[in-house]
């Protein structure tokens, strides 16, 4: 278990619940004014790899950190809805993959000799779609200009 991810959902007064979600289903974040946020994961994340369980987590810690009001999917959107859930849901992502993967230690790590996604992955223990995801956001790419 991410016990670090842990300790700061409880910092934030963040609930987290196991449930039996349908797939594909594997986590949520609700929160409303007045309560305590909620993170529910699905029960079948006890099983999955520790890497992927951080990064869904990570993920779900990443709403509350960056998603203003409620944003609960619904069945039938319109494109504006559609949009502002791919905002919040690449907000969330961002927000992941720089707490999981900081720009100062994956610097390290490049000194170090740590360049391959999959030892990105091992080192930082995530998936290597979340390094992917990390080597693209514009801290790094910003680097890679001025190198």
């Amino acid at each position: 278990m991410p016990v670090e991810l842990f300790r700061l959902a409880e910092r934030e007064g963040i609930i987290i619940e196991w449930w039996d979600f349908e797939p594909p289903l594997e986590a949520v974040y609700w929160a409303m004014p007045g309560l305590p946020p909620v993170i529910g994961l699905a029960n079948s994340l006890d099983y999955a790899p520790r890497a992927y369980f951080r990064c869904v987590l990570a993920e779900e810690l990443g709403h509350h950190f960056t998603t203003v009001g409620c944003r609960i999917p619904r069945t039938y959107f319109h494109y504006r809805d559609r949009m502002e859930v791919s905002r919040a849901e690449y907000r969330a992502l961002r927000w992941a993959a720089q707490w999981l993967i900081p720009l100062d230690k994956l610097l390290q790590a490049f000194r170090r000799g740590i360049v391959e996604v999959w030892e990105l992955a091992e080192y930082f223990d995530v998936t290597e779609e979340m390094v992917r995801f990390r080597l693209n956001l514009s801290d790094i790419l910003m680097l890679r200009l001025a190198g």
